[in-house]
This record gives C-alpha cells, structure tokens and sequence, in this order.
C-alpha cells in the first residue's frame, strides 16, 4: 500500500512541475479553510493531549501557522518564477536561470509537542513547492494525530497528501520506500536514525532537532523585562518547547537580584502558592508519564548532586505535573546539564566575564538558539561572533520564529537544513540551474582538440577575466 502511495505521489509531482501559481495558490487556500473550519477541534485536542491552555494553543499553534500559510499566498507567484542570475565575462552573450521543481515524495515525521504546528507548517511549504506528502503524525498526542488525520483526509486527495497513524514501527516502514525528501522535527537520537534510513534511497532530509538552548543575561540588560520573557519562554508549553531556554547564565554580580525577579515572574504567571500554581489555568501538562518520569529523574538527581531549589520541584506523575521550578548550583556534570530537559525546570549557572560563557557554549553541542539579553553592543557582537548556534535572539525569546523572512532550523547536533517562507519552498524543492548558450558559443571551438601553444596561451589569458 506505501509503495503505490509513494508512487502515486511522485506522479503528482511530475505533473504539478508546470503548475500555475493559481493552483498552488487553491492548495494552500484548501488548507487554510480547513484549519479555520476546525479550529476549535484543533484547540480542543490540544487541550485532551495535554492541556494546552487555548491562549497557548491558539498562540503557538493557529497564530504562526495561519501567518505561514497568508505569506505563503502573497508571496507563491514570486517563489515560482524562473529567476535569471548573473553569467560571469567567460561565458558572454549566455544566460543563467534558476528554477524551483517539486522533488517527488515527501514523508514529513512531525513531533508531539506543537503537533498541530509542526505537523501543518512544514507541510505548507511542500504545497507550495508542488509535492506529494505523506505525514507521519507522532503517537504520543493521539487526539491531535486522529483530527490530523480526519481534517487532511477530507481535504486532499491521498496522491497529494496522507496521514499515516501509528508509532515508530510505522516510521520504520516508512523509511523503507523511496521517497525524495524526509522531513523530520524531534530529537536529535531519533534524527540519526531518520538519517540512516532516508540514506537507503538518498532521500534528502531535512531535520529539526533540538539540544540545550542557552539564554545569558549579562549587567547591562533591563532585568524586568528580561525575567518577564525568560519565564513566559521557558514554562510557555510546560516547558515542551525545541527552543525553549534550557538553562540560564547570569552575570554574577545582578545574580540574587534577577533570581528575586524571576520567582515574583512565576508568582505573577501562575500563582503564588503551590497549589495554586498546580490548579492553574495557565499552564500545561507533561504529555504523558514517561516523560514525567524522566524529569523527576532529572530534578532528583540534580538535587542529589549538590543543586538546591529556589522554587518549584513538585512532581505529580499521576497528573503529568511538573512545577515550574529554578535550580541553583547546578554542577556541570549532572545530567540536567547534559540531555536536552524539555520540561519546566531551568537551571541557573552564574559568570563573572562573559568569556566564560562563550567557552562553555563553544565546548558542547551547537544549540537550535542563544539568548541574549545585553545592551552591550560589546558583549553582543562577541556573542554574535564567537558561538555558533541555528539562531540568536536578542533581548527576546521565542518569538524570533514569527518571522517569515528569516530561516528557521539547526546546526549540527541541532539540526540540519531550515524552513519558514521562501526557505520553506527552497527545502521541498530542487533548485534548477538552467543554462542557454548565445552566438559566443561558437568562440569555444577554438580550445577544442588537438591543443597546441596558441591554445596554451589562450587559456592563460582567459585566467585573467574577472
């Protein structure tokens, strides 16, 4: 049954290389009339999976795919015209094209914590560029995987788009047929494995992974403002964010005043008292026991090695609640600070010179994103310059992903390729390089065969053209 699916998608492919932005354009309108008829089963299944507050589904789920999906429209007609780009002096009187094709098959594998987001999103960007799809929703937000499944099911044909249900035996299968580009959004283990498999057909891959995203707060930042962001960033989602602050450097000498501002942050956010941070409707659940499990593991062992609670730390596997909670005198080698924590739990690391930070960055894996909150345009540009990461944010979080025009995705242990706008359709196309030769043409019989000095010296003088 996949084989002939992936066969039939690629079909669709072949014929929608001569399309007219206008019937891009009707596929991209389908989906978004499909997500606004839905939108509050959407909200709905969000909040069953893992209760998503519907301020927090509609923020980071409706708000920033619609926005994708209305630039997508405005913009379709440009991304698909052949662009002519410059020929250099060699090759006078020729010109140069390049041309965006669809690649065929398309497996997008998309991730449990912005399952309606990260599933649709990367999927309007290969509607746009032509292809067929298959989506691979993950098992662990059923209700979001089944609306998934139903909502695309009556919108698209299977040769342009399916969803297959099922957990990682299925992606396993999957990975067994010939598709021409695998899109991948989760962990970096789990990316590997997505790189093995897509390698048996040299399928292209693009994968946005995760690691520990670090966020710095030096003197000079507006403490207030920083603490405001950094809270609503890292336990936006319960903390289930890829670029979410994992942990946090402040400058040694605001260290006590800053964590002060942060727990008022988390009072003011989610309540004062434990219990009411517990009952609030503000903030998110683990999606599912393990998970919960595996960060009480974490904040258990961090406590067993010298950290200490400033706040939070309660853990209630039954209900899949996690605090939001700040550790203090995290030792480096703990496993906190060695796995990617993906949960409401942020650990804070002091510096006195900003060189300290920058050599921690640069000794482990590059993050998906660093945060900087500075108005020191010294300590900017060095942190600009001197670490590597997929973005930098300054003096915000989160919401850099908003904007279209720039490209969203990972370095190294964090990823590879990107997406969002143009970036999008480049990833689910091939760019073609088309070439047409003019009258010079007939001047490059003269380095044909047989050679000899005149040739010699005609070459040699073709090195000096610009």
């Amino acid at each position: 049954m996949i084989e002939q699916l992936v066969m039939h998608q690629k079909d669709f492919a072949i014929h929608s290389r001569n399309d007219n932005p206008l019937t891009r354009l009707e596929h991209i309108e389908k989906l978004e009339q499909a997500i606004l008829d839905h939108q509050s089963e959407l909200c709905q299944a969000l909040y069953e999976d893992f209760k998503k507050p519907e301020v927090e589904a509609m923020l980071s789920e409706i708000l920033p795919l619609m926005k994708e999906v209305r630039f997508a429209k405005k913009n379709i007609k440009k991304w698909m015209k052949q662009r002519r780009v410059k020929t250099p002096a060699l090759l006078l009187t020729s010109s140069s094209y390049t041309r965006l094709e669809p690649l065929g098959a398309c497996l997008i594998i998309s991730p449990w914590n912005y399952p309606i987001y990260l599933t649709l999103s990367p999927l309007v960007s290969a509607l746009a560029a032509g292809n067929g799809v298959t989506i691979k929703p993950s098992e662990f937000a059923p209700k979001c995987s089944r609306i998934l499944h139903s909502l695309l099911a009556k919108t698209f044909k299977p040769n342009q788009v399916s969803v297959i249900e099922g957990g990682p035996e299925t992606t396993t299968e999957l990975l067994k047929h010939p598709f021409d580009h695998v899109f991948f959004t989760g962990s970096t283990a789990v990316g590997k494995i997505i790189m093995r498999g897509a390698s048996e057909y040299l399928a292209r891959v693009t994968l946005e992974l995760g690691g520990k995203s670090p966020t710095i707060v030096d003197n000079s930042a507006n403490l207030q403002e920083a603490a405001k962001k950094i809270v609503w960033a890292k336990f936006f989602n319960a903390g289930q964010t890829c670029i979410a602050p994992d942990y946090l450097f402040v400058q040694a000498d605001v260290y006590n005043h800053f964590v002060r501002l942060l727990k008022e942050e988390i009072e003011n956010s989610f309540g004062k008292s434990k219990d009411a941070q517990k009952s609030s409707n503000s903030f998110a659940r683990i999606i599912n026991t393990k998970h919960t499990v595996r960060l009480k593991g974490l904040l258990e062992n961090a406590l067993a090695n010298n950290s200490s609670l400033l706040c939070g730390g309660e853990v209630d596997v039954e209900s899949r609640y996690v605090a939001p909670t700040l550790l203090d005198k995290v030792e480096p080698g703990t496993e906190i600070m060695n796995q990617e924590i993906f949960g409401p739990v942020l650990p804070i690391l002091t510096f006195k010179d900003l060189q300290e930070v920058v050599t921690y960055v640069n000794n482990h894996p590059k993050p998906l994103m660093i945060y900087l909150y500075s108005n020191s345009s010294f300590n900017i540009k060095k942190i600009t310059k001197e670490t590597s990461s997929g973005s930098l944010s300054i003096n915000d979080s989160l919401i850099s992903l908003m904007n279209p025009h720039l490209p969203f995705g990972g370095v190294g242990a964090s990823g590879l390729g990107s997406y969002h706008g143009e970036f999008g359709m480049e990833a689910f196309s091939h760019k073609k390089a088309i070439f047409k030769q003019g009258w010079g043409g007939k001047a490059i019989k003269l380095l044909y065969p047989p050679y000899n000095e005149g040739k010699l010296k005609l070459v040699k003088n073709l090195l000096k053209l610009p």
